[in-house]
């Protein structure tokens, strides 16, 4: 039997939702303020995984600019009809969270191919966010959401309600009926999906808050409106595998729970699927925190074999609820090749964007953005500090210990104009190695700039100049730091700018948000928006 490695998808892959349809395995995750929106992951082993698309991409309702952290698109679930051969994918467009208000709206569309075209989003409902879609052995569709509570007085987060999905009139009809409250007391009730097994119908939630209380909890029923019990033994998967009481408490991070003695951290938010083996996982979040606490990769994708009691329940594999950092693999089923790290390679030779690379706030659109016979053309437009039309592009990094390099041209005519590589976390997180304009002496010069809470700091009051305009950039993290280098020639050694940066305030716990660390490139320009920058490659080196 082989072992597969947690974490299955490294990096910012949160809120995972998996699939099986044949011998195919598809996982749908959140992507916040990143576009295209939602990442599918295809694999055969359950081991390794490849990004195949992103079905929002092609859908131009969804607009994520001026979207707060970590506002955007929210847990998506992805689910299939097996009596219409349809897969349908739902999910959340958080647009608002100040006053606890939580402004979202739920959407849901479908597809006969996981690759898309997708239907346009049908609106669901405005009640709260998190919502997925069963599929009835009647052929009926029922929607279960968190319902956000905002009255004084009442137990907070809110209750899961269910409704009937109407696919004919394409809306909820009927009145919502909330089923639970929560199977346990650690609160903050969230992530409902509905599954039918041996006559029961099982409700899987997350409860504890998405950080260290985070827990995997199910409850069951013989009506699919109730009422439901709660497992005896929950939550079934946790890093925190004791009791506490947190009802009506709104923190979602609760570092108080941290357990040095797990494997994995923040483990919830789950998702159930069978095997053509005839077994069980649930695939979940989880993170892997630094000393001090600091997520720097945000929240990733593991997955945990289960096995049904003979009273009806779902257990470990092991026996335990305590989430592991490796799991059995399938029986009978060989990995398609060992688990490796991923690195991105990309000479931007193709006629698209390779499917790796997002873009924050707003889309990526040829007017800013241009493949060419020569690399990938980019036109700066507003700073990073902003949310609306942001020139940045990024990918996920997926270790402790990684390298990304790049090679741009740029030829800026004033201070307001810069170029480069590009760690970044949100609008008010970031660290720029950048190409800009030193007036006194004509030329282009190199530095660093560091937003840090949304103050703005040039970590390098000298300038290093770069007489041909043109420069390899690299940034290499080691955990908590990272030290940028540079060099203007292929044959010259990388020579450091500046020293060693601390980049443990971008994550989930120094920001309070709940999305990861990103590493790409990015120009602005606030002087005429005219300037461009040529990029001619980008790669990241993982060492795991």
């Amino acid at each position: 039997m082989t072992e597969i490695q947690n974490p299955i998808l490294p990096g910012f892959t949160p809120d995972p939702s998996i699939l099986r349809v044949g011998e195919d395995y598809y996982i749908a995750t959140s992507t916040f303020h990143w576009n295209p929106g939602i990442q599918i992951f295809h694999s055969k082993d359950l081991a390794n995984w490849q990004l195949i698309a992103h079905p929002l991409a092609d859908v131009p309702e969804v607009d994520l600019r001026g979207t707060m952290t970590p506002g955007g698109i929210w847990a998506p679930d992805l689910s299939y009809d097996a009596q219409t051969k349809l897969f349908w994918m739902t999910y959340s467009k958080m647009n608002n969270q100040d006053g606890r208000m939580f402004d979202a709206d739920n959407y849901t569309m479908s597809a006969t191919s996981i690759l898309g075209p997708w239907s346009k989003p049908i609106y669901l409902n405005s009640i709260g966010f998190d919502p997925s879609l069963f599929h009835d052995d009647d052929g009926r569709k029922w929607v279960v959401t968190l319902e956000w509570e905002t009255r004084l007085g009442y137990q907070h987060p809110g209750a899961i309600v269910l409704e009937e999905f109407d696919p004919q009139q394409q809306k909820l009809v009927g009145d919502p009926v909330r089923i639970t409250r929560g199977g346990t007391d650690r609160g903050a009730q969230e992530a409902p999906h509905l599954y039918k097994h041996d006559g029961y119908y099982y409700l899987m939630t997350a409860e504890g808050g998405t950080g260290y209380g985070h827990a995997v909890v199910l409850q069951r029923s013989k009506q699919l409106s109730g009422p439901y019990e709660s497992d005896p033994k929950n939550p079934i998967i946790t890093s925190t595998p004791y009791y506490y009481y947190r009802r009506n408490d709104p923190d979602a991070g609760r570092p108080d729970l941290y357990n040095p003695d797990a494997p994995l951290q923040k483990a919830g938010h789950g998702s159930l699927v069978s095997t053509q083996t005839g077994e069980w996982y649930v695939a979940h979040l989880s993170a892997r925190p630094l000393p001090g606490l600091h997520s720097i990769l945000g929240r990733e994708t593991s997955l945990q074999k289960m096995q049904w009691t003979a009273d009806g329940w779902l257990r470990m594999a092991d026996g335990s609820n305590l989430a592991k950092a490796t799991t059995p693999g399938m029986t009978g089923i060989e990995l398609d090749r060992p688990q490796r790290p991923f690195n991105l390679v990309d000479d931007f030779g193709k006629s698209e964007l390779d499917v790796h690379w997002l873009t924050p706030y707003s889309r990526p659109t040829k007017d800013w953005l241009n493949l060419n016979n020569q690399g990938l053309r980019m036109r700066g437009r507003q700073s990073f500090f902003s949310r609306m039309d942001v020139s940045l592009m990024a990918t996920a990094v997926t270790s402790f210990h990684e390298t990304a390099t790049t090679s741009v041209k740029f030829k800026p005519t004033h201070f307001s104009q810069s170029a480069g590589l590009v760690l970044y976390y949100d609008n008010h997180n970031w660290l720029f190695e950048r190409l800009s304009y030193d007036e006194i002496n004509d030329q282009t010069v190199l530095d660093v700039v560091q937003a840090k809470q949304g103050e703005r700091t040039e970590l390098e009051p000298v300038k290093i100049p770069v007489a041909s305009s043109a420069a390899e950039l690299r940034v290499s993290t080691n955990d908590a730091q990272a030290q940028f280098s540079w060099r203007e020639n292929v044959n010259e050694q990388w020579a450091p700018v500046g020293n060693p940066v601390d980049i443990s305030y971008l994550s989930d716990e120094e920001v309070d948000g709940f999305t990861g660390l990103m590493v790409g490139i990015g120009a602005w320009d606030a002087y005429r928006r005219e300037s461009y920058a040529n990029f001619s490659w980008f790669m990241t080196e993982n060492q795991g």
